[in-house]
């Protein structure tokens, strides 16, 4: 595809869960910047396998792997291809998600097990098998969330699913350091995504406007432009960083 940069121009990228919402939008950022862009889904929704192909032609994505974040022997396949395809994996985006709202003494111990194994775990997992296919001087970069920050009210899995990814991403960057791969977090607020609809009805996202100092969502492609920055060149001296996208929410 043509691309309208050269910021990842040769450039391996490993974006989990790239076939829709902030991941897709990553996927499609960096393939514009000419990175080789490995696109990765779960079969967990209707129609999965269409939308990760969707995005795939659409960035000129070579491998499309389907595999479960939370299972080791997946990960592994999914970074062996990759690194098998394209000789390494430069750049590796942990952006697999998922949530549960309810209230803390609602939420269920199986819904608790499934958000933090899929957005706690599946990070550890991720990073763990990259790791023999990350060259020096690559990027991991973590999907947070400002409910990591703060904690999220109705979303008590998700909030310590993303607090520890910010933790974690502290502890790889100083492992990693000696290597010169930087480890780094972004952590959207108030996204107009997929995922901000079916978990924040409108009057919430109406009372929760207002403490944000631009008065408005924030858009998927912000989150990708940020990421992307973490990813190019410029940002080859920024590392254990949680970088906010989120209008001013928290403050």
């Amino acid at each position: 595809m043509e691309t309208s940069g050269t910021q990842l121009r040769g450039k391996t990228a490993v974006v989990t869960g790239s076939s829709r919402g902030f991941g897709a939008e990553i996927a499609r950022t960096f393939a514009r910047e000419g990175a080789n862009v490995v696109i990765s889904y779960h079969r967990d929704q209707e129609g999965e396998d269409e939308l990760a192909a969707e995005v795939a032609r659409e960035v000129g994505a070579e491998v499309v792997v389907p595999f479960d974040v939370r299972e080791r022997d997946s990960v592994r396949a999914l970074m062996t291809r990759a690194a098998e395809r394209h000789g390494s994996i430069d750049v590796l985006v942990n952006n697999a998600g998922v949530n549960v709202v309810g209230d803390f003494d609602q939420i269920t111990e199986e819904q608790w097990d499934t958000v933090i194994d899929t957005n706690l775990k599946g990070v550890f997992l991720c990073c763990q098998e990259a790791l023999p296919h990350l060259p020096d001087g690559g990027r991991v970069i973590n999907i947070g969330s400002v409910s990591g920050q703060y904690g999220g009210p109705r979303t008590p899995s998700y909030a310590a699913a993303k607090a520890g990814v910010m933790a974690l991403t502290h502890c790889l960057a100083r492992f990693l350091g000696p290597r010169g791969i930087t480890v780094n977090c972004v952590s959207p607020g108030t996204i107009g995504s997929e995922m901000l609809d079916s978990t924040m009805p409108p009057e919430l996202k109406e009372k929760i406007l207002p403490n944000v100092l631009l008065g408005r969502l924030g858009t998927v492609r912000e989150v990708a432009e940020t990421v992307l920055f973490l990813a190019s060149p410029g940002a080859g001296y920024v590392t254990a960083q949680t970088i906010g996208v989120n209008g001013g929410l928290w403050v």
